[in-house]
């Protein structure tokens, strides 16, 4: 009688929960207001289809996009609530600045990840502008040169560690060198110099764990959004139990403690009025409201700005070198180009406004942005109060719409043989189509505040290791697979058993 008794609560639950999901997947289905969109109906009547091929399959949902889109038309329902468009003549559209129309995040798009509170992740229009713009002024083209010092401290520490191994034979995983590289400077310039704080750089194996941390956490990234409430779970389990119990929930932890870490000593030091000149030292001691200086606010903004700002410019850095050392012809042209800039070096520094002039090593950055896309996912949009139309559809206001980078970036009939690596498509007489599709920072009131400085970043680095009498790096046992994104995790990565972009210094 006991077990009876049991299972007739459990027989009910289990009878109302498949009623309650058929009728949802019935409603989604034909009383959504996205019901006339085209697209696959086991997309739209359940999230499991995406979540089978981001987690399942490993971050493969963008190319299952690219696979619908080429059925189904430029636009397609790709999950229960969210649209997907493919044509970059819309792109403008969607991604408006603040004064063509207000534009809110989608709150399920990368909730999980533990950036909530960050202005990244900040979904009402407003709150997100009072929230991004105090950052805005350090990350503008004026910001960027009062930074110009510590780009070059940081890439000649890096050249300098690169020589040290010349002719030991020793292989070298550039990806690690280069999230040193970056990881180094978002820190310097977001955190201020703290000599108690150790740099990426200064580790003599590069720093792998802060490299895996990062990427850990990223290929774990499907799963959190599918489960967001599985974050705050993690964050309450003692650290011993989540290694057993959960090891992949640990990385998230570790990042997060190190954030908050970083944030409590810049608010001792801001409240001795020991300030320094950094991002945060400086929104710290702002106009900001009090209410936005919370340490778990700041905490999320740190998180995100460090992880953004070093994995997306670190992987342009690596995918650039790479091509760069596997085209000796290549090599030798950007060599030349630089030998008049970069003769002075390290005496002198170039200027961010001297490197742009560079035609050659501004194309190898376009096109390295091109094939790696900076984010490779959708980004997705909502506008709060005006429909959208496009073409023959009326899309409700408050419905999500995205685009990806990837499909821009790989359109055939705007980039002729998008796969492959052709810098060259950038010098000269290039069809303003090019120009218009190139999205790898986004575009509106959300674009990426740190496009200016990864420019900045990218251009001094590579100008410094590919300048004439520069370090002799010579790729090891790498090819064309260790760069070639086919993962989409938010972020791009390559095949998940490359061992990297290697390489020994001659």
């Amino acid at each position: 009688m006991a077990l009876i008794s049991l299972a007739s609560p459990i027989f009910a639950l289990t009878v109302v929960s498949l009623v309650y999901f058929i009728w949802l997947a019935f409603y989604r289905l034909c009383f959504s207001p996205l019901a006339r969109f085209p697209g696959p109906k086991l997309a739209a009547a359940t999230r499991w289809y995406e979540f089978y091929f981001d987690w399942w399959l490993g971050g493969k949902f963008v190319f299952e996009v690219e696979r619908l889109h080429n059925e189904f038309g430029p636009i397609v329902r790709i999950n229960p609530d969210e649209l997907s468009i493919n044509d970059p003549d819309f792109y403008n559209e969607i991604y408006v600045t603040e004064y063509r129309r207000r534009t809110e995040h989608y709150d399920v798009f990368a909730k999980g990840i533990d950036f909530d509170g960050s202005f990244l992740l900040t979904k009402d229009h407003d709150l997100h502008r009072k929230r991004r713009r105090p950052f805005e002024p350090f990350f503008s083209k004026k910001g960027i040169s009062s930074f110009q010092l510590i780009l070059a401290e940081i890439a000649l520490k890096l050249e300098s560690r690169l020589c040290a191994l010349e002719g030991t034979g020793q292989i070298i995983r550039l990806d690690h060198a280069f999230s040193c590289y970056s990881g180094d400077i978002m820190s310097r310039i977001c955190l201020g110099k703290d000599d108690s704080r150790p740099n990426f750089l200064s580790d003599p194996d590069f720093s792998p764990g802060w490299y895996n941390v990062v990427h850990k956490m990223v290929v774990q990234t499907p799963l959190f959004t599918a489960f967001p409430w599985l974050i705050r779970i993690v964050s309450t389990v003692p650290q011993n139990l989540l290694l057993w119990a959960f090891p992949q929930g640990q990385v998230f932890n570790t990042f997060t403690q190190e954030a908050r870490q970083h944030i409590r000593k810049i608010l001792s030091e801001v409240s001795d009025k020991r300030t320094k000149a950094s991002v945060f030292h400086t929104i710290l001691t702002s106009d900001m409201p009090e209410s936005e200086k919370t340490e778990d606010r700041l905490t999320k903004e740190a998180q995100s700005m460090l992880a953004a700002g070093t994995v997306t410019t670190a992987r342009t850095i690596v995918v650039a070198t790479y091509y760069i050392l596997s085209q000796p012809n290549l090599r030798s042209r950007l060599a030349a180009e630089l030998s008049q800039t970069m003769s002075c070096w390290p005496r002198h520094s170039p200027t961010w406004s001297e490197l742009e002039k560079l035609p050659l090593l501004q194309a190898i950055i376009k096109e390295t942005l091109r094939i790696s896309y900076g984010v490779m996912h959708r980004l997705p949009r909502i506008s709060p109060h005006e429909p959208i139309f496009y073409k023959n559809y009326f899309i409700p206001a408050g419905i999500p719409v995205g685009m990806s980078a990837y499909l821009m970036h790989s359109n055939p009939d705007i980039y002729p043989s998008p796969h492959s690596f052709v810098p060259d498509r950038w010098i000269g007489d290039i069809d303003p189509a090019m120009n218009r599709s190139w999205v790898p920072f986004c575009r509106g009131s959300r674009n990426c505040i740190g496009m200016n400085l990864a420019m900045a970043e990218m251009s001094l680095i590579l100008a410094v290791l590919f300048r004439p009498n520069s370090p002799k790096l010579e790729l090891f046992e790498t090819d064309e697979s260790d760069v070639t994104l086919v993962h989409d995790f938010l972020i791009p990565l390559p095949r998940l058993d490359t061992k990297g972009v290697r390489a020994t210094v001659g």
